[in-house]
């Protein structure tokens, strides 16, 4: 069964596509790359049919919303050479992989928890023969406190997983201090921010610079939200599978000038330099 979406003409509209909205985002692309993120892209949809990667949709939509989406944060990497990237629940492989085509020098590890994602990332890694990535099989909470992977990336990435302050709780420990955590977010960004921003303050983070965007092709509100790691993270920190999720630690934490705190304990928050007041 032949499907649209192999055929010679498809390809060079995607192909349109791909350099049109690059250009759109900042992001220059080589001939390499394009091939290397078309060939993704196919195969992409061809799997998606069976393992539901991605939320159906046509092609321009695909290449729109994730790799165009993923190609976005690529100003904000660091401009040293061999830097270790970790992407937390990286799906499909979005952003850590596309990331990984247009910048072959970064060592990046994917974080996934699914197996039949983590056996689509290895189809993909082996098809474009891309070295230098490690697919990791299990979840962030146990990652964050294993020898190797605490503390042992330069940067983190996270593209629509869940609530700052959630990502931030399984990104933060990852990371080295000096280095950098860069969240991709949609239209509710900004909101996210505000009521996650005590959250990563309490794990060691400081905000470096809020790019907003509408995503090219349509009118979808981007917001990326880039920190810096400035002091280690508690040893608390990440709580136990599924606890990140469940209580959020914007929910947990009071800011300053509020009257009570709710969940903690006062003497931790006080220690952690999150100040309430008595009830």
């Amino acid at each position: 069964m032949e499907f649209s979406h192999s055929s010679a003409l498809e390809n060079k509209k995607q192909s349109t596509n791909l350099c049109k909205w690059c250009e759109e985002i900042g992001v220059s692309i080589g001939e390499k790359e394009k091939r290397l993120i078309l060939e993704y892209l196919e195969e992409l949809i061809k799997y998606n049919w069976r393992i539901n990667l991605v939320a159906k949709a046509s092609d321009e939509q695909i290449l729109r919303k994730h790799f165009i989406d993923s190609l976005a944060c690529s100003s904000l990497l660091p401009k040293e050479r061999y830097v270790h990237l970790l992407d937390i629940g990286t799906g499909a492989g979005f952003p850590g992989l596309v990331l990984k085509i247009i910048r072959p020098d970064i060592f990046v590890h994917l974080l996934e928890a699914s197996r039949k994602k983590c056996f689509f990332l290895g189809h993909i890694i082996s098809l474009l023969k891309l070295d230098g990535v490690k697919i990791l099989n299990g979840r962030a909470e146990h990652f964050g406190h294993s020898d190797g992977y605490t503390e042992g990336y330069e940067l983190v990435v996270c593209r629509a997983v869940a609530h700052l302050s959630v990502i931030s709780e399984y990104a933060f420990p990852l990371l080295q201090v000096g280095g950098l955590f860069i969240a991709q977010k949609g239209p509710a960004g900004m909101k996210e921010f505000e009521e996650g921003k005590g959250a990563v303050k309490v794990l060691g983070g400081k905000l470096k610079e809020i790019k907003e965007f509408v995503l090219p092709g349509g009118r979808e509100k981007r917001v990326i939200l880039a920190f810096r790691k400035e002091r280690v993270t508690p040893s608390e920190y990440p709580r136990g599978n599924g606890v990140p999720a469940r209580k959020p630690l914007h929910t947990l934490i009071v800011p300053r000038g509020t009257m009570h705190i709710r969940t903690l304990d006062k003497k931790k928050l006080s220690k952690m330099g999150v100040v309430g007041h008595k009830t």
